[in-house]
């Protein structure tokens, strides 16, 4: 019943952060609730309501406890600039979360600042700034905003500015850190970026070569403390404490050498939080290794299920947005799937031989927990490596079991540089057999959506209880006919008669997918920033395709090499099946460009130009008619070298002008092209030299919309947004409306934004 009821109160979390109803009737909920329950459990004969009331009353304290996190401050924001005094109270590589203390009106208050600046916990920092709400990122589907992850932990404002003054903070916990970071660099041991790394939490050292080798085989979660890392850290200390109590007749005779080794743990828990940086990861792992270590001292370890899911309430009461956070998830998830899956299979693991018989644990845990996290390590991460079983046999015995506690004693006692040296042996030998045994992974993967988990989880979890019969009905009666029924629904949105254009929120930048009949893929442009080191391909780009099952693309076209348009397609051409990559006539030699052909071609598809009269022919009476450029003609401005397009679904055309100016609008209207079309794009973000009143009237479109973003002064034009507005041509915007999706079925036309 507490497993229930603890799913009840993630519910009620997730409720609250993804739709925020009011709190009102979840509030009036627990007050009628609370009395309500305590009568029932007077009276006997109303014992099966308690469940129900129970379920209740944890599903509206989620509610609660989530709503008052993201309820947020009523401040009154001026954007003035002033001096904030401020303590670090989170640190991240590149954001640091700041309480500030004066002035006084704003005291208290949680903010973030962007710095990649070494500042510590308790640091005080003086920042000459002004403080203005977050803002929203990339406002698509599929990949939930900055904006909103922040609210989910209580942050709504952004502090922005220059530090002034620097008042280093006596935080011991970091001296001792520092301390140790220093003794390990020292040392000359192999590897000391991933020694740092495994026991005092530092991943500021790693090689980006080293984080995609332990991504790639199924082994990153050894880099980061977590539940996983401090469980095998604490597991180590416990059995050496209980052995030590044992030593004692007295306490090994009346059990309580393991009571007292549990508490004893709980000590080195709390000792290695500090040493590890204590970051909210690490703080969510101690206190589900102090749980389990209560239950033992208490001896109510038998239900383990029960012990989880009580670690899972206390962490979330504290840290709610922890629920969408890929560490928690996974931590709970293969515990939960190792604790059911070993409960079930125990049996056939009774096995007289030792070494065989750990070979074969290892090997089946490391199994369980794949099963079990395989669609959260897909959903947030991409990819999947299924022989990751492999690679951790090895891998965490050699890091975990053998160098790291090597390597915390190495740390600690008098000459323990010869430790931290043997240590870095065992790293270097385990780092030599992941390059070598270094396959299997794969990337991308189609990107499941929460149905799909909640589904797969179902049918695992049924299996395991198969021989109960309420289990064996529920499977064949309900999960495999949904399952049946969702597959159909996937596959009938994807070969359907309707034609769907996605304009994608990238910025400044462009990009647009087109859903055409019978599974057709194509990606126009792909975004960019001219400023900033940021894959949008990467980012943005890859999980909305892979979210859509989109593995294949039939079409990349680039309508010109302009960063903000082809920033994206690089890492999009590499990964992703490109059967046709399709550009300008005008040929250039940009490393971006150049480099597109050659990942495609190496992956079997073509490269081609498009010019003027060129016809590109899709399926279910789909064409699309290339207007620009002219093949031979010279084009001083890049930009008029932009591929113009129109695409045709039966009766209803979308008009694509890329960033061409008035010039070329002339020379189309001059050339007698036909331009009428439902939809336009409107040419070049809406800028001044763009979308003259001739080519408006040319092409005469029901829908306008526009890609746009903020970065480039000027863009959308005040001008040009105002005679859309004088035309009544209705104008969309990626900025404000965020995606854009506009389908038809070759007559009427539908549209949806994101933002409504």
């Amino acid at each position: 019943m507490l497993f229930a009821s603890i799913l009840a109160f993630l519910l009620g979390i997730y409720i609250e952060a993804v739709f925020a109803p009011p709190l009102l009737f979840p509030f009036l909920s627990l007050v009628i609730l609370i009395p309500a329950l305590y009568f029932m459990m007077k009276r006997e004969g109303l014992f099966p309501l308690c469940g129900i009331s129970l379920l209740c009353l944890f599903f509206c304290t989620g509610m609660v406890r989530m709503g008052i996190t993201m309820k947020g401050n009523d401040i009154q924001i001026d954007g003035s600039k002033g001096v904030y005094r401020c303590i670090v109270v989170q640190s991240s590589p590149k954001t640091k979360i700041v309480e500030i203390v004066s002035p006084t009106p704003y005291k208290r208050l949680r903010v973030l600042y962007r710095s990649e600046k070494d500042y510590k916990i308790n640091d005080t920092i003086e920042i000459t700034g002004s403080l203005s709400p977050i803002g929203e990122t990339f406002k698509n589907p599929y990949t939930p905003s900055w904006k909103w992850m922040k609210r989910t932990e209580g942050v709504f404002y952004e502090l922005k500015g220059d530090v002034v003054a620097l008042y280093k903070g006596k935080n011991y916990a970091h001296m001792w850190r520092n301390f140790l970071k220093k003794r390990i660099e020292g040392s000359g041991a192999k590897s000391p970026e991933i020694i740092s790394a495994i026991t005092i939490g530092d991943t500021t050292g790693l090689k980006e070569e080293t984080r995609n080798l332990f991504l790639t085989t199924g082994t990153s979660h050894i880099l980061s403390i977590s539940g996983s890392h401090i469980g095998i850290i604490t597991a180590f200390f416990f059995f050496l404490s209980k052995w030590l109590w044992g030593r004692y007749y007295i306490f090994r005779l009346n059990g309580n050498d393991k009571r007292y080794a549990s508490l004893t743990t709980i000590l080195f828990a709390f000792l290695f939080m500090l040493t590890a940086g204590a970051d909210t990861p690490v703080v969510r792992a101690t206190i589900m290794v102090v749980i389990f270590m209560l239950s033992i001292f208490f001896e109510r370890g038998k239900s383990l299920l029960n012990t989880i899911a009580l670690s899972g309430l206390v962490i979330l009461l504290l840290f709610p947005h922890s629920l969408f956070t890929a560490k928690f998830q996974l931590t709970f998830v293969s515990v939960i799937s190792i604790t059911i899956f070993a409960e079930r299979l125990s049996p056939f693991f009774k096995i007289k031989n030792l070494l065989v018989k750990w070979v074969i644990t290892t090997a089946a845990i490391t199994l369980f927990a794949f099963l079990g996290t395989m669609p959260i390590v897909i959903y947030h991460f991409y990819g999947i490596n299924p022989f990751s079983i492999i690679h951790n046999l090895f891998a965490i015995p050699l890091i975990c079991i053998i160098a790291l506690p090597l390597a915390l004693i190495g740390i600690v006692a008098p000459y323990g540089t010869y430790v931290l040296k043997i240590a870095g042996e065992v790293i270097d030998i385990s780092l030599w057999l992941l390059k070598h045994l270094n396959f299997g992974y794969i990337y991308p993967v189609i990107r499941p959506n929460l149905t799909e988990i909640l589904l797969y989880f179902a049918f695992l979890f049924s299996i395991v209880y198969i021989r109960r019969r309420p289990v064996a009905i529920l499977l064949f009666g309900l999960i495999i006919p949904l399952s049946i029924f969702h597959s159909y629904t996937v596959y009938k949105d994807r070969y359907n008669d309707n034609l769907c254009f996605h304009f994608i929120d990238v910025g400044p930048g462009e990009a647009m997918l087109v859903e055409a009949p019978s599974g057709v893929r194509l990606l126009i442009d792909g975004g960019g920033f001219y400023n900033l080191d940021y894959d949008i391909g990467k980012s943005v780009l890859t999980p909305i395709l892979l979210s859509k099952k989109i593995l294949t693309i039939d079409y990349l076209i680039n309508t010109h090499p302009h960063i903000d348009h082809i920033g994206g397609l690089p890492y999009i051409a590499r990964y992703f099946n490109v059967k046709r990559f399709a550009a300008g006539g005008i040929y250039t030699e940009d490393q971006r460009f150049m480099g597109i052909i050659r990942d495609v071609e190496e992956r079997g598809g073509r490269f081609l130009l498009l010019n003027r009269g060129d016809k590109i022919y899709l399926e279910g009476n789909t064409t699309i008619e290339v207007l620009n450029p002219v093949r031979g003609m010279f084009y001083s401005n890049l930009n008029n070298a932009s591929v113009v397009m129109k695409l045709t679904y039966k009766g209803v055309s979308f008009l694509l002008p890329g960033d061409i100016e008035k010039e070329v609008e002339e020379m189309l209207i001059d050339s007698k092209t036909p331009l009428k079309a439902n939809i336009l794009k409107i040419p070049h973000h809406g800028s001044r030299s763009s979308s003259s009143l001739p080519f408006l009237l040319n092409v005469r479109p029901d829908l306008a919309v526009l890609s746009t973003g903020k970065g480039i002064t000027g863009l959308p034009s005040r001008e040009v947004i105002e005679r859309y507005r004088v035309l009544s041509i209705p104008v969309l915007r990626t900025d404000k409306d965020g995606f854009i999706s506009i389908c038809t079925d070759g007559r009427k036309i539908y549209y949806k934004t994101y933002i409504e």
